[in-house]
């Protein structure tokens, strides 16, 4: 076998490899989002009548919703960095520092103001929504910048 034909072969099998780890980062992640929407399905089939989001949910689901979405966290997290190349784990810590930070400044300054009698007090689901936001247009700018 030639050099040449030999690169060839490491090229496809290279490949082949690439493209069995994004099967396997999908599967992974439509699974998680998959355990997500089943969660907010039952939470919002258990709502009371005419309540604000997640109002009056029943002790028991509030338990095993807490439970899906840790255990969900936990080992859907652990599956997902298994799969990963190192280039992938660098840019998802990147913009996890990021949406923290965001999260830490903004929770501390709106907490403070409040107590300041400036603002309301906290929209913790406002927190949560801006930073995921923050880390998804952070990971875009560090995958899709030049």
């Amino acid at each position: 076998m030639t050099r040449s034909m030999m690169m060839a072969n490491e090229v496809k099998d290279g490949l082949a490899a690439a493209r069995a780890r994004t099967r396997r980062q999908r599967i992974i992640l439509f699974t998680l989002m998959g355990a997500g929407a089943v969660v907010g399905f039952f939470s919002a089939m258990f709502e009371v009548e005419g309540g604000e989001f997640l109002e009056g949910i029943p002790a028991a689901w509030a338990i095993a919703a807490s439970l899906i979405t840790t255990i969900g966290i936990a080992y859907g997290g652990w599956r997902y960095n298994r799969v990963t190349d190192e280039l992938e784990r660098r840019d998802n810590l990147w913009s996890s520092a990021i949406a923290l930070n965001f999260y830490l400044a903004l929770y501390a300054n709106w907490y403070l103001w409040w107590r300041g009698g400036l603002v309301r007090e906290p929209q913790h689901e406002a927190l949560a929504v801006a930073t995921f936001a923050v880390m998804l247009l952070a990971y875009g700018y560090k995958k899709l910048r030049p």
